[in-house]
């Protein structure tokens, strides 16, 4: 392992839940990151389920702490962000990955469902953002990763869902604008995966990308992990679908024809350091 992250504090909102967030935090610790693992969840037990990545992530020798706040208020995103500055003294990686959802007809949606998943997501991408930007300006470096979906363009079950999903594409490619010039990264990640929220098969993919392969959430981890490495310091404001080994670079939204999406597929499990020489060379930016 190159330790490609060795030095950097990192945190992981929605990590403990035994999906993406969790695989990302167990890469992003073995890769030498020091992690905060942040969900509000607990266990049939009781126990925080952020304790237990905790866990998992010291056995392995790594250094990891939790965080119990929500992303859905300023403050408790101000109190994530703490936690890696208060433990860590820095905040070089924000991964955006807390989320919600559940299956709605349009026309059933309360708006208490709707507020949920605008505070959740949105509000949770920006009140964490927000506060992993001020640290990072002073650092003049910071990667941001945000958790978007193909329910963005297709509805995914839950309008609000769908909505919100769209939004962060749009919080995606304004913040990365606006703190480009500070050394600061803002991607999203577009997953596929099996997880407890969606389990089961996936739909037919949009834009006519072929079916994954492998569904597991630790096939994601590699990718969001590449973005927050140094090497990864000219990829920004990107849409990036992830699944199994399938990697869709989409063209820049609402730009005419000035680039085309790139796909790209590996028979397995992407490593960080395959991906630091795949993804600048295909962007044309080695």
């Amino acid at each position: 392992m190159a330790q490609k992250l060795k030095g950097k504090a990192a945190v992981i909102t929605g990590a403990g839940s035994g999906g993406i967030g969790r695989a990302i935090a167990l890469a992003m610790a073995e890769e030498g990151a020091s992690v905060v693992v942040n969900d509000i969840a607990r266990g049939p037990d009781g126990k925080s389920i952020a304790d237990k990545v905790v866990d998992e992530i010291k056995k392995a020798k790594g250094i990891a702490v939790a965080n119990y706040d929500t992303v859905a208020t300023m403050q408790g995103g101000e109190n994530i962000i703490k936690t890696a500055t208060g433990n860590f003294g820095r905040i070089d990686i924000l991964v955006n990955c807390a989320a919600n959802y559940t299956r709605t007809p349009a026309l059933e949606v309360t708006e208490k469902e709707w507020d949920t998943f605008i505070n959740v997501h949105l509000k949770g991408h920006f009140s964490c953002s927000m506060a992993a930007v001020r640290e990072m300006i002073k650092q003049k470096s910071g990667r941001i990763i945000n958790f978007s979906s193909r329910a963005a363009a297709s509805g995914g079950g839950n309008i609000a869902y769908g909505t919100v999903k769209a939004g962060i594409l749009g919080f995606t490619s304004g913040l990365s604008n606006e703190v480009k010039g500070y050394g600061i990264t803002v991607n999203a990640i577009v997953p596929s995966a099996d997880t407890k929220l969606f389990p089961g098969p996936r739909p037919k993919i949009p834009g006519g990308l072929p079916s994954s392969m492998w569904l597991e959430p630790d096939y994601i981890a590699p990718v969001v992990t590449y973005l927050g490495t140094d090497e990864a310091r000219d990829v920004t404001g990107r849409y990036i679908y992830a699944s199994g080994g399938d990697i869709c670079i989409y063209a820049k939204t609402l730009e005419l024809a000035s680039e085309s999406s790139i796909f790209i597929r590996k028979m397995g499990k992407w490593t960080v350091d395959e991906l630091i020489q795949t993804i600048p060379q295909v962007l044309g930016l080695d």
